[in-house]
């Protein structure tokens, strides 16, 4: 039998998805006014797929299409918490979906994972500690066995990320440790349930940290005002 050739990604696939990772690691900060033109210079490509690649990220959230182009939205607060009230139960489900799929590779991988997470918290690398928190997050999902759960969770994942830029959110992560544990130690088990549970109130929990951060904050500046 000949075996199937691998498709190239299309034009409009690579434009988007490099724009997308420079949303999300902050390249095009929030805010940000860009246009078809300047895009499509700067990727080395016609604007036709660069307009499509746009519209697709204004479908995500990432994007605000507007006459002059388009601009990456500012997410407010409010923003952020309905963006983990939504990926919460995702997580959850995705957790308790993965867990009776999960080979002893896969645990041992995430267990890696986690163990690279906590050193990037007790070491106060934030950014490290975000990237790998997410990593932990994707490496479940990726065995939840849902395509459609891990494309909404996808989107809501890059919201959440989007609205930490321009919140200024940098919640202590030191209580998201023990809840990482908790979570890979209910999959290790197979536990879905409990992975599942475990999984949802890690972003519970998390949203309440973020209140609490901003309260803080907001008593400090009045404080000074």
């Amino acid at each position: 039998m000949v075996e199937r050739v691998t498709r190239p990604a299309s034009l409009t696939e690579l434009a988007y998805q490099q724009l997308r990772d420079d949303i999300l690691n902050g390249v095009l900060a929030a805010g940000r006014r860009v246009s078809v033109v300047s895009l499509a210079a700067d990727l080395g490509m016609s604007r036709s797929p660069v307009r499509a690649a746009i519209e697709r990220l204004a479908t995500d959230g990432l994007m605000v299409l507007t006459p002059g182009g388009a601009l990456v939205p500012t997410p407010g607060r409010g923003d952020l918490l309905d963006a983990l009230a939504v990926r919460g139960p995702l997580e959850g489900l995705a957790a308790r979906l993965a867990a009776p799929q999960l080979a002893d590779g896969d645990v041992q991988l995430l267990g890696d994972i986690h163990a690279e997470f906590e050193k990037a918290v007790h070491q106060g690398d934030t950014r490290t500690a975000q990237r790998v928190d997410l990593r932990f997050h994707q490496q479940v999902q990726a065995h939840c066995g849902n395509d459609l759960l891990v494309e909404h969770l996808e989107r809501v994942q890059a919201r959440v990320i989007l609205a930490t830029y321009s919140t200024a959110w940098s919640s202590n992560q030191l209580q998201a440790v023990p809840e990482h544990a908790r979570i890979v130690a209910a999959l290790a088990a197979r536990d879905g349930e409990a992975a599942g549970r475990a999984a949802t109130v890690h972003l519970e929990n998390l949203a309440d940290r973020v209140r609490r951060e901003w309260l803080r904050r907001d008593h400090e500046e009045s404080r000074t005002a």
